[in-house]
């Protein structure tokens, strides 16, 4: 990750130096306009659905978060599209599933630019872009993966970002100035703002501060200790950008987004499972969105983009697969989603599916996992020693009885099979995908 602190530090506090300069004082309360919401959007990093109070864990302390989805919409079932955090990110800034917006894996393979990737998907109808042209201060923290912050949109940053972060990913870890003091300067200009909270936390490498390292001294495995640390210590960042909200007079006209861009642990990050790919989703917007724990309705990072562009009264781009998670009838209406599970390393910028794994499809409390019967002949996520190649080529779980996937059913539900692999194969079309592509550029 050559995740170099010192250096960090450094151009962080030339970039709150800079960023202050530029911010204006204006007076506590002074939210701007209040008929366009303020948003944040909080995406952890590695971080298990488990892990959580208000997902039951016994281990995990979240108090923040955990105040968070009592004070808000939370989706317990929320998925993302793919179980790596590049095309993660990259499905919230378009709403597009990864093989329909390009980046499928993490890096291209040896030998191939990035660009080839980056260029045509910088050209789609991206979200920072489409907030700052509606006159909001976008700001982009922590983790993203195209070199240049203002290339998707964001007005203000940390700089440049290099292959996944660059200086940015000192956010969290070392700072929260750059947020607060972008508050201060949309503020001041009388704008709403948008931030882009995307923190290496509690992404390795696990170094929490031993202040709360030892609060979990009675854990036995110390790999899980230092886990759960940086766990609370994303929480904690959260509670400290909360404050800053209600210390500044805009948390009630302001929108939080909670999720995380993919899970942890054991069959978890690069995995089809649901610890690669599940992740609670948290909406907050008081005094619009009321409390409630929704256990039943499907959400993905598909809908980030359409529920923030709907919740801030800005056109989106037409066609989406996401949905507005604060339209009620049409998180009723959703009862599927599909996923997609790539290799580490992208092998073709138009051809998605050289690099594919596993497709998967959710239907109720079904899920359908078909592997691809050959590998593609690049490396898979941690060189594919995890459950990377499954017993059997398609699996079948229930969700309901078996959220932890311990038990395939596909030769006892053979009708439920045929359905959902007939709903996957019309829904997997990248050929189609890649002709919209290249007619939006």
């Amino acid at each position: 990750m050559h995740f170099r602190l010192v250096a960090i530090s450094l151009c962080v506090a030339t970039f709150a130096v800079t960023f202050r300069q530029a911010a204006a004082e204006p007076a506590p309360g002074d939210a701007g306009p209040a008929e366009r919401p303020n948003v944040v959007l909080i995406i952890s990093d590695d971080h298990a659905w488990t892990d959580y109070g208000f997902m039951g864990s016994r281990e995990a302390r979240t108090p923040h978060l955990d105040q968070l989805a009592a004070e808000g919409l939370t989706f317990e079932r929320g998925y993302v599209t793919t179980a790596l955090c590049s095309p993660s990110l990259a499905t919230m800034l378009s709403g597009l599933h990864p093989h329909q917006h390009g980046i499928s894996g993490n890096d291209p393979l040896r030998g191939e630019s990035r660009e080839d990737w980056l260029d045509p998907f910088c050209k789609l109808p991206l979200l920072p872009r489409l907030l700052a042209d509606a006159g909001y201060l976008t700001l982009h923290t922590g983790k993203l993966w195209t070199r240049d912050p203002a290339r998707v949109g964001f007005t203000d940053s940390m700089g440049a970002t290099g292959r996944h972060g660059g200086q940015a990913l000192a956010i969290g870890r070392e700072t929260m100035e750059p947020i607060f003091t972008a508050i201060d300067k949309a503020r001041g200009e009388r704008r709403p703002f948008f931030i882009w909270y995307a923190p290496f936390l509690p992404h390795t490498p696990h170094n929490p501060p031993p202040r709360l390292l030892d609060k979990y001294a009675h854990i036995e495995d110390p790999a899980r200790a230092k886990y759960l640390a940086m766990v609370e210590w994303l929480d904690e960042t959260c509670g400290q950008l909360f404050a800053r909200l209600e210390r500044q007079g805009v948390a009630d006209n302001t929108v939080i987004f909670y999720l995380a861009d993919n899970g942890w642990n054991e069959f978890g990050k690069g995995h089809p499972y649901e610890n690669g790919v599940r992740t609670p989703v948290i909406l907050r917007w008081p005094g619009r969105v009321d409390p409630r724990r929704d256990r039943q309705h499907l959400a993905t990072n598909l809908d980030v983009l359409p529920t923030i562009l709907a919740a801030c009264g800005v056109d989106g781009p037409p066609s989406l697969a996401g949905i507005d998670l604060l339209d009620a009838a049409a998180v009723a209406d959703r009862d599927t989603i599909f996923l997609s599970n790539f290799a580490h390393d992208m092998v073709s910028p138009g051809e998605p599916g050289r690099s594919l794994w596993s497709r998967s499809c959710i239907r109720g409390r079904w899920k359908l996992i078909a592997h691809q019967a050959s590998l593609p002949a690049v490396r898979p996520y941690n060189n594919g020693d995890r459950r990377k190649t499954p017993g059997a080529a398609v699996e079948l779980f229930d969700l309901t009885a078996d959220p932890h996937e311990t038990r395939n059913v596909a030769a006892e539900q053979a009708a439920v099979m045929t359905d959902l692999q007939s709903r996957l194969d019309a829904w997997w079309n990248p050929a189609a995908a890649t002709d919209r592509r290249t007619a939006e550029e």
